[in-house]
């Protein structure tokens, strides 16, 4: 019975080992592919570094991984862009401790794992000269805009106006100026090009510190920051400072939406220098102020595709809608099947009258 019971245990080892590097290299598959979503420029003599701490724990050697990109057609590409397919596959030889196993099972066992992920970041062009097509920007990127010299009420309105829907957040007052050594914009999103970032970001700043600020000479008040406001923002904000008159061009009462673009101080009807929102100046003086152009509107939101495949029919048609997409923009509307398929890539940011027809076909 001693043989046998030992065969039967080093069988239940065996399989023991078996399933940890089954699992371990269809994680390992997984990571890889995932970095390739993101940063499609990796090669394959990349991946071991990828997956060194999934293999190390592994009972069977690595064969040699492969890397490829398609786009939504099934084609093999070389520059992959949002929306195309990252594809990767591993293999591994298992070798067997239980005796005479080999001729039941095969040893060394080969597995293979595969794993497919969207290609979530930039428009890359792989190799190759020229300047090309410029990357499309993603739909849930926003460009940042410049703050360098507005206030920070001016900043606010810019942030709203460039499409950014997260909090703007700082402790600093509205007539002050911004500071761009304090700009800290959170998440950071790997799928927008340098200069954008998603579109629910966060920001946070502070102001520039004010010179001479009270305590200070009496009567010194610092020069309010209207740079970036609208003109009806920045009478309001002007008139509350006590400070003089507002000096030719006057506010044009006819563009309440104009922004004010740069300002000019005075004293005695002659120039004198100051920093808005930093310079602490004599209430006597007076102001002059260039307005542009109105802040844009901002563009509309997009809204994230969800996952579908896998789900019924039913639920899946519930989740589009809740995802705030546009009544009608979901098809087929009958049948319970299971999804197999779906034309808009899961996670991924599109407008919200985009629409999406899913599948039972595989």
């Amino acid at each position: 019975m001693l043989p046998i019971i030992l065969i039967l245990l080093l069988g239940a080892i065996d399989f023991g080992r078996l399933f940890f590097s089954w699992v371990a290299l269809h994680q390992a598959a997984r990571v890889v592919a995932n970095e390739a979503s993101i940063r499609p420029a990796i090669t394959t003599s990349a991946i071991p570094d990828l997956i060194q701490s999934e293999t190390d724990v592994m009972a069977c050697t690595l064969g040699t991984p492969t890397l490829q990109f398609t786009n939504r057609g099934g084609s093999v590409i070389t520059a992959p862009q949002i929306g195309d397919y990252a594809h990767v596959t591993l293999t591994c030889d298992f070798s067997l401790l239980t005796p005479l196993a080999g001729f039941l099972f095969g040893d060394p066992i080969h597995m293979t794992a595969r794993s497919t992920f969207p290609v979530r970041a930039g428009a890359l062009g792989l190799g190759g000269g020229g300047s090309g097509t410029p990357p499309i920007i993603p739909e849930q990127c926003r460009e940042v805009p410049d703050f360098e010299g507005l206030s920070i009420a001016g900043a606010r309105n810019a942030w709203t106006s460039a499409g950014f829907i997260g909090a703007f957040d700082t402790s600093a007052a509205d007539s002050a100026t911004v500071d761009p050594a304090t700009i800290d914009i959170e998440p950071e999103d790997a799928a927008c090009e340098t200069g954008y970032e998603i579109f629910n970001a966060t920001i946070t700043l502070d102001a520039l510190p004010a010179e001479g600020s009270p305590p200070g000479p009496p009567g010194c008040e610092v020069i309010p920051n209207l740079i970036g406001l609208t003109i009806t923002e920045a009478r309001a904000a002007w008139d509350a400072t006590g400070f003089g008159d507002v000096l030719v061009p006057p506010l044009p009462d006819d563009e309440p939406d104009a922004v004010v673009v740069a300002q000019t101080t005075f004293q005695n009807g002659s120039e004198v220098a100051s920093e808005p929102g930093v310079t602490c100046m004599d209430l006597a003086t007076d102001i002059e102020l260039t307005v542009g152009n109105p802040w844009p509107d901002p563009p509309d939101a997009p809204c994230q595709v969800p996952h579908l495949v896998d789900l019924r029919r039913t639920v899946a048609q519930g989740m589009w809608y809740d995802a705030g997409f546009a009544p009608g923009t979901f098809s087929p509307t009958n049948g319970n099947f299971t999804i197999k398929t779906q034309s808009l890539v899961g996670l991924s940011w599109v407008p919200c009258d985009s629409e999406i027809t899913v599948s039972a076909q595989g």
